[in-house]
């Protein structure tokens, strides 16, 4: 099965599966709704999303994961890092419609948090209206973990130093998801 890579850069978006296939979803540091409505069967949909915030950029998410056929698959991956006094709304929709059974959803959001200043909000939501799915959404916020920073110090990094690499760790996260699903190429501007 070959895979189909979208990119969206706009405000608002909504992508329609009408055939079998695998999908990627990228979308960076943008507002508004993503919309991905699935209505054949045996679709795999991956939404990859970075948020990197500096400054008093302030982004706005939606995104929705709908079910309308049987045996389909999707799978949300939010990750974001929010500097000085930035901000990130994040909601996002996994909606099973009854006719739906047998469909697997996934949503994670883990955002990382660097100043007082800088807010996130997170808000996973589930409608399941069929009985046999597999769904899970999760979501996590805070600072690097003094413990992590403790750690690279005592290997000789400044603080940083250390601050930078656990950044751009988190970040490589989103990198290895994509290259994971065939988008090896990814530029990481």
């Amino acid at each position: 099965m070959s895979t189909q890579f979208i990119t969206i850069n706009g405000k608002n978006n909504k992508q329609v599966f009408t055939k079998p296939g695998k999908y990627v979803v990228f979308f960076s540091n943008i507002s508004g709704t993503i919309s991905c409505v699935i209505k054949s069967e045996k679709v795999e949909v991956y939404l990859v999303g970075l948020y990197d915030m500096k400054n008093s950029e302030a982004y706005k998410i939606h995104t929705e994961q709908i079910h309308s056929a049987p045996h389909s698959f999707s799978d949300l991956y939010v990750l974001a890092i929010a500097n000085d006094s930035s901000s990130l709304a994040f909601s996002g929709l996994i909606r099973i419609e009854k006719d739906a059974q047998q469909s697997h959803a996934y949503q994670k959001n883990q955002n990382l948090i660097l100043s007082n200043n800088a807010f996130v909000d997170s808000r996973p939501i589930l409608e399941i209206l069929a009985n046999d799915v597999f769904c899970t959404h999760g979501s996590t916020s805070g600072p690097i973990s003094k413990e992590q920073l403790s750690y690279l110090q005592m290997r000789g990094l400044t603080l940083p130093e250390a601050t930078q690499i656990s950044i751009e760790g988190f970040k490589q996260q989103v990198y290895d998801k994509l290259s994971s699903l065939g988008m090896a190429n990814y530029d990481r501007r």
